[in-house]
């Protein structure tokens, strides 16, 4: 405006200055710079929106130093001043018709006509145009204005509330427009509900910075009590594996971060292990806090009595106590007898384990109990089985059996079973080729031994079925969620085996037989039997000494593995060398001259097979192993 204005009075004055003025003609420069102020305006305006919407980005001034935002939509204002501007060009182009028809009629000249509409043109402005602005500015100032003002300070209203709310700031009002703007009537209402929204979005943001806040240190703590949990359940068995030979699998998965299901390993007496597993009622931190009560409990008694049943009453007795939650728990213990076999057992509630006994699987039959936690009245008896080498137990929860798929179809015992067939099946087959073609050492690995000293077929890992169970179990569950706890503990038995390694010298003779000695001892075992033990070993260690590494060929150690089969009434003996290939059973079995020096076997070969109840060679791996076996019942 300032710009038109400066025009309008350069036009006057080279009027001025160029033509000439009489002293009556100050109409006509009024008249001559208004219309000229009005035709700037028409096409000053158009051309300032033509070029804002346009895709160009145009370059201020240098003198103009604030930043240019080319906005691709015109303002409120911006469009009320052009549609005036509009209004006001065709209001002058109906009074320049008006003036042309009215004056053609007279037959004025043409310089009076334009004369005319300059006059009329000028008129029109303080009636209708001068009002017309002061409305203009009323309605920006009032209406358009904060209207603008709103829609940009909501544009960035979020990013500046998160800012402000982690700075402790809390006024949230609209920004006050550097030009005064003062919203009136629904204007000002609409500024005053927007206020109050901003600051219950406030109230609310930080009531959610709160929540979330505290559900994320809840959700550490639950990490923290998965952890703790976790660790409360053993997860390596390698100790117990070594010293016992028992081939050991747990697995245990919360369906929530914390759950209440809980197994336990531990040493009972000199040569017992125990088996623990429970599964409390509920879910979340209520039955992870009652499990880790009923989980010491149980280890404590069982450690404490010999009875199984009687550790399970004075442990249900103490879990009744103060149970205001009325929380339960289903528990299965059994304590395996290492030297013998032998498993007791006692039962509250729990699923009955799976049995694999004599290479057949099934349900453990037992009596089921009342769960622990219910009645402190109840009374628990033990019960007890005898295990043969390779044969196992697989504990379990419901989470297992009762795992259901997006059809809710449960997975079922009898499918437990099954699966449990397939692998033990898949595993037997697996070995039963291997024994065919003896091409490895026995070893404390092995399956089962039967009676008369001959290696079974050997099964799977505890872990590997346990691992493939759980497959199976998720597979069949597909994209169902978890509802329950997951949690298998799985054991089978083999024959302790005793190792001992020797250089290749004879003068290791004393080390070899104070291996033997306790071996040799026990109830069945006599001295001479000991004696016939002593003399095999020794005839079968120096001819290995002796002829098994030739000059020049490096002496490497002799592997001897004893195992003792207390319930079959047998003892096994493997021996085991590096030297050159040599069947000593193949050689017929005869007196031969002690001066011969060649290995034909001789008298130690006649000493095994008379105080020998059965031998066996193999060559694997490049070892000869000889495996022996004496009955002392």
């Amino acid at each position: 405006m300032a710009l038109v204005l400066m025009d309008s009075a350069c036009v006057n004055l080279a009027v001025y200055l160029f033509v000439g003025a009489p002293p009556e003609s100050g109409p006509s420069f009024a008249a001559r710079g208004l219309n000229n102020v009005w035709m700037l305006l028409y096409i000053g305006l158009s051309l300032l929106y033509a070029l804002e919407r346009s895709p160009l980005t145009p370059n201020p001034p240098r003198w103009i130093h604030v930043p240019y935002r080319n906005i691709k939509k015109a303002n409120l204002t911006q469009r009320f001043v052009i549609w005036f501007v509009i209004a006001s060009a065709l209001l002058m182009l109906l009074v320049s018709v008006l003036v042309i028809a009215f004056a053609s009629g007279d037959e004025e000249s043409f310089q009076t006509v334009v004369h005319t509409m300059f006059h009329e043109a000028a008129i029109l402005i303080v009636p209708i145009f001068l009002p017309m602005f002061v409305f203009l500015h009323i309605l920006e100032r009032r209406f358009t204005r904060p209207i603008e003002v709103l829609a940009l300070d909501q544009q960035t209203f979020i990013e500046r509330m998160e800012s402000d709310v982690e700075q402790g700031r809390r006024d949230m009002r609209i920004a006050v427009d550097e030009r005064g703007a003062k919203p009136r009537y629904e204007i000002a209402e609409l500024y005053e509900s927007t206020n109050k929204m901003r600051r219950d979005m406030v109230g609310f943001i930080e009531r959610l910075y709160s929540v979330t806040a505290e559900r994320q240190r809840t959700a550490t703590e639950l990490d923290v009590a998965r952890q703790i949990q976790m660790s409360a359940v053993p997860h390596d068995f390698d100790s117990l594996t070594e010293r016992f030979a028992l081939d050991i699998a747990g697995f245990m998965r919360p369906a929530r971060e914390v759950g209440g299901d809980f197994y336990d390993v531990f040493e009972v007496g000199e040569r017992g292990v125990a088996f623990v597993i429970g599964d409390v009622s509920g879910k979340g931190v209520p039955a992870a806090l009652f499990m880790m009560r009923a989980q010491s409990l149980l280890r404590q008694y069982l450690l404490e009595t010999d009875d199984l049943g009687t550790a399970f009453t004075l442990a249900n007795r103490q879990l009744c106590e103060r149970n205001d939650a009325m929380l339960f728990v289903a528990a299965f213990a059994c304590v395996v007898d290492t030297a013998t076999g032998e498993v007791r057992y006692a039962n509250a509630g729990h699923n009955p384990p799976v049995l694999k006994q004599n290479g057949k699987l099934g349900y453990l039959a037992c009596r089921p109990g009342l769960v622990l936690g219910a009645m402190d009245v109840v009374k628990y008896r033990e019960g007890s089985f005898v295990c043969s080498p390779g044969d196992g137990l697989l504990l379990y929860t419901d989470g297992v059996s009762e795992a259901a798929n997006a059809a809710e179809e449960l997975y079922g015992e009898d499918r437990l079973l099954q699966t449990l067939a397939k692998l033990d099946g898949g595993a037997v087959q697996g070995a039963t080729a291997s024994t065919a073609q003896d091409e490895r050492p026995a070893s404390a690995d092995d399956s089962a031994v039967v009676a008369n000293g001959c290696r079974a077929a050997a099964a799977s890992s505890a872990q590997t079925a346990v691992n493939s169970l759980a497959a199976s179990v998720d597979a069949f569950a597909g994209a169902a969620p978890q509802a329950d706890d997951i949690t298998m503990l799985a054991f089978r038995w083999n024959l302790p085996v005793q190792r001992l390694t020797l250089p290749a010298d004879d003068a290791e003779l004393d080390s070899l037989f104070a291996f033997l000695e306790p071996i040799c001892e026990g109830e069945g075992r006599t001295p001479k039997m000991m004696a016939q033990m002593m003399l095999v070993c020794e005839e079968v260690f120096v001819n290995i000494c002796h002829y098994g590494f030739p000059d020049g060929q490096p002496r490497l150690p002799v592997d001897i593995e004893a195992a003792v089969d207390e319930r079959a009434g047998c003892l096994h003996l493997v021996f085991s060398d590096q030297g050159i290939a040599y069947d000593p059973l193949s050689h017929n079995a005869k007196k031969v001259d002690p001066a011969d020096e060649q290995r034909k076997g001789g008298l130690g070969i006649l000493l095994m097979r008379k105080y020998m109840d059965d031998l066996r060679y193999t060559r694997a791996d490049g070892r000869n192993i000889l495996r022996m076996t004496k009955r002392f019942v």
